[in-house]
């Protein structure tokens, strides 16, 4: 059954049976009016005219440039690392060390264990320690003892790890560093290829970029072989050789890099590149000049053979799409082979590789007829040819030979697809194509980019079960797990193409993204901003082993500052708790049907007045605490209670205007705020020297700046 099958049947017999044009149903309509209310503006925060589209404008003058430390609305695991059975992941305020094997969390770290007060950006085991990038430098974790250590002498705001035969290696806008095996200090490796414009790219705020509707980090591939060190940063692909203590560029124009045995592969614009170090040599394969004409999208090898994917565009004078395919390049005789057909099924939409021993496996997105769609509601006047689909393919290619399990009646979900404001059609959601593959055992996995039947332009993440190998045969499963692994989205009855602010253009509002499907110990891992996630093979059902909570609603209208504590009030109601000694910011609990205006802390007493409001509160949030309905509450330590005094807060000097990404004193200009949208001043916190500001993601905070006068 098609997709198209399928959203006729949905619009004809399904629950909500409104036709394409009849309104949506009331708790639709207040889904739709909550996600418009927060976006507001899609434009930049940039306050004065900048020389260029800029996070930091280049003319803010003498102005003080600040990068806040944001708490987001909700907690979303950031990066992870393996290391035998054990799970390492990090989310903005806690690290977490997990058994792969048993399925549980083994310790929290946090602020008590040394953990620094920034995001930890990436996680590399390394014999006896784990390291740490943040985005404040370099920090040792000692597993044994528990103690995070902080290297006060290699401070930068972006880099990678990378570990390997000859030691751990670190690249970031402030150099490159080596920590050889047997070796307790870090050793700068001399200035790499664009180290300059790194650093100075990474000042003015771009700390990633965007591909194929993706954000990646701007070192998007780095690894370590016993030839060295390779590199892929700001398109260049590069090369450390220890030996000979320096860098080499091996090409330009490169976004994606692979080890094979002692040679390295990258993905260009334009094609591939092969690196021999043995002997220097370097050659380029251009797409249509050996490997297919078209896109390429991703790469995989083996010991015997290359593997290239290639996406075909649109002829919009032959109307139809031309190029694509897998290419394999023979390493033995050196010769190309490109399929496009498989079982007379065109699979020249490959979206993703995996080498798999001497296997590979791809994923394909498979087609009847190319349509022209529009962007999305709101824009469906904006057309763009695309693949009609009519299932997934999951192909296996052994010897040289692909073998192709078909998956043609896709589970799908209904969705109400919401563009601008009180633009909305009722749909059918359902998987176009496999981001990425994992095999466990006797199954094979799949992240799923899930898109609308009718439109082009949005999309948001899933995972699910693609294949499960039965007395050496695969049989075909391609079922989703959205549910089980939390990603579903915060009104799971509405799906918002347009992010609100910019973000993520394209990806979907409030739904979670999934950073990875892994085997460790034998089982299969899906590790998902929303958390980790542990496959259990009896019950076929992925359970929660680390989730990450909401902890304040969209926009927090209020907070005060304690002794032991801060205290965030947000617009939906949300009252919450930032506890200094732990680091951690938890919800307490939900006002019903009341925004949050006023906190004051007085002693052990914190005082709250609130207001109605009609804000919609996300599905994951109305089985929250109720806190009673009052204008006024109080909580005396242990319960809170209705109460009758009225609850002004402390004033401050201190504010942010209107669309402006700066802090002012008074009239004065102080400080411009990096990485933030519309900020408000919240609170003075005397007892943590901090200035707390609401943003569009949540809380954030500053060094309190002093007042001149004194």
């Amino acid at each position: 059954m098609s997709r198209g099958l399928l959203l006729f049947l949905s619009l004809l017999l399904g629950p909500a049976a409104q036709g394409p044009d009849e309104p949506p149903p009331p708790e639709v309509k207040a889904a739709m009016e909550e996600l418009w209310r927060r976006g507001r503006c899609l434009l930049s925060s940039v306050h004065k005219p900048a020389a260029r589209e800029s996070a930091v404008p280049e003319d803010i003058g003498h102005t003080q440039v600040l990068d806040p430390r944001l708490y987001a609305r909700r907690a979303a695991l950031l990066c992870y690392a393996l290391h035998g059975q054990t799970i390492w992941a990090a989310d903005d305020q806690s690290l977490y060390q997990v058994d792969g094997k048993a399925g549980k969390l083994i310790r929290r770290f946090g602020p008590p264990n040394g953990l620094p007060n920034v995001p930890i950006q990436a996680i590399a085991p390394a014999g006896d320690a784990l390291w740490l990038a943040t985005r404040s430098g370099l920090a040792r974790v000692d597993p044994k003892t528990g103690r995070i250590a902080p290297l006060p002498d290699i401070r930068f705001k972006l880099a990678r790890l990378a570990a390997g035969p000859s030691g751990l290696w670190l690249v970031s806008d402030a150099g490159a560093y080596r920590l050889a095996p047997g070796q307790s200090r870090w050793r700068r490796l001399p200035d790499f290829p664009g180290q300059e414009q790194l650093a100075k790219i990474t000042r003015r705020g771009f700390w990633s970029a965007l591909w194929r509707n993706r954000r990646l980090a701007t070192i998007p591939s780095m690894f370590a072989t016993d030839d060295g060190l390779y590199v892929v940063c700001l398109k260049r692909l590069l090369r450390y050789h220890p030996a000979g203590n320096e860098w080499l560029q091996i090409s330009d124009q490169a976004w994606q890099a692979i080890p094979q045995a002692r040679a390295v592969w990258a993905l260009t614009t334009s094609g591939a590149v092969r690196y021999d170090p043995a002997a220097g040599r370097t050659e380029q394969f251009q797409s249509g000049q050996g490997p297919a004409a078209g896109r390429p999208i991703t790469a995989a090898a083996t010991d015997r053979a290359f593997f290239m994917a290639s996406q075909p565009d649109y002829d919009d004078k032959a109307k139809r799409f031309v190029g694509g395919g897998i290419s394999r390049l023979d390493l033995t005789t050196g010769t190309w082979t490109i399929t496009e057909t498989v079982d007379g099924a065109d699979i020249r939409f490959v979206s993703a590789l995996l080498a798999d021993g001497d296997q590979v496996w791809a994923a394909c997105t498979l087609y009847d007829r190319a349509v022209e769609l529009g962007a999305h509601p709101g824009m469906a006047h904006v057309k763009r040819w695309r693949p009609h689909p009519s299932g997934l393919g999951l192909l296996r290619c052994s010897g040289g030979r692909y073998t192709l399990i078909k998956g043609e009646r896709l589970e799908t979900e209904k969705r109400w697809v919401m563009g601008q404001k009180d633009t909305v059609k009722p749909d059918c959601v359902g998987p176009e194509s496999i981001e990425s593959l994992c095999r466990c055992g006797t199954r094979a996995w799949g992240v799923y980019r899930m898109v609308p039947e009718q439109y082009y332009a949005g999309y948001y993440i899933s995972a699910g079960c693609l294949a499960v190998r039965s007395e050496d045969e695969w049989q075909k499963r391609f079922d989703t797990r959205t549910s089980e692994l939390d990603l579903g989205g915060e009104q799971p009855e509405l799906m918002l193409i347009s992010h609100s602010h910019g973000d993520r253009i394209v990806l979907a509002e409030g739904h979670p993204v999934v950073l990875g499907i892994e085997q460790v110990a034998g089982r299969a891992w899906a590790v998902c901003e929303s958390g980790l996630f542990v496959h259990d093979p009896q019950s076929d059902r992925f359970t929660p082993v680390v989730q990450e909570e909401f902890r304040l609603y969209w926009r927090a209208t209020a907070a005060a500052a304690g002794k032991g504590e801060v205290w965030f009030g947000g617009d939906g109601g949300t009252i919450s708790r930032l506890d200094r000694d732990s680091g951690c910011l938890e919800l307490v609990g939900v006002v019903p049907g009341r925004k949050i205006v006023a906190i004051r802390v007085e002693q052990n007493r914190v005082a709250v007045r609130t207001a109605k409001t009609t804000v919609t509160l996300p599905v994951s949030l109305r089985s929250a605490p109720r806190l009673p309905e009052a204008d006024s509450l109080v909580f005396d330590g242990k319960t809170w209670s209705a109460a009758s005094a009225r609850v002004e807060p402390a004033g401050s000097s201190l504010s942010c205007r209107e669309k402006s990404s700066y802090l002012y004193r008074g009239d004065r200009q102080i400080a411009f705020l990096k990485g933030v949208f519309r900020p408000t001043v919240l609170c003075e916190d005397s007892s943590g020297n901090k200035l707390w500001l609401a943003t569009y993601h949540g809380v954030a905070s500053i060094p309190l700046p002093a007042d001149e006068k004194n």
